[in-house]
């Protein structure tokens, strides 16, 4: 997959745009950061239920952005391709060690902003 009239490899946030709109886009990647940092915290794999309630989100919403990631990403069973890349899972990690700083505090966890998310998006596409 290129971009249109070039060469170079799409990011992960122009495929989930050219797939989900702009609005799921960004809703498809902060799903995939909260999916990698609950991961990095619980130690294995997240279901929806538990990154509604690791994240303080009510399950209606965690599904509705679920649906998102699965519509910008119909190529993925998860998020893991996109939270392993070698320049996303770094600072997955990072986020993960000053998150679970919360543990004891759930109902203080906030989701990250769509801009904290969006910054990266912009790692190449590569699965």
């Amino acid at each position: 997959m290129s971009v249109q009239g070039s060469s170079r490899q799409p990011t992960w946030i122009e495929v989930a745009v050219t797939n989900a709109g702009v609005v799921k886009g960004a809703t498809a990647i902060t799903w995939a950061w909260c999916w990698g940092i609950t991961r990095e915290v619980l130690k294995h794999e997240p279901t929806v239920e538990e990154i509604a309630e690791w994240w303080n989100m009510s399950i209606r919403t965690a599904y509705r952005d679920h649906a998102a990631f699965k519509k910008a990403f119909p190529m993925l069973d998860s998020p893991a391709p996109y939270v392993d890349s070698p320049v996303i899972l770094p600072v997955i990690k990072k986020a993960s060690r000053r998150m679970s700083d919360f543990e004891n505090n759930i109902k203080s966890r906030k989701r990250p902003t769509d801009m904290a998310a969006m910054k990266i998006g912009f790692a190449p596409f590569g699965i």
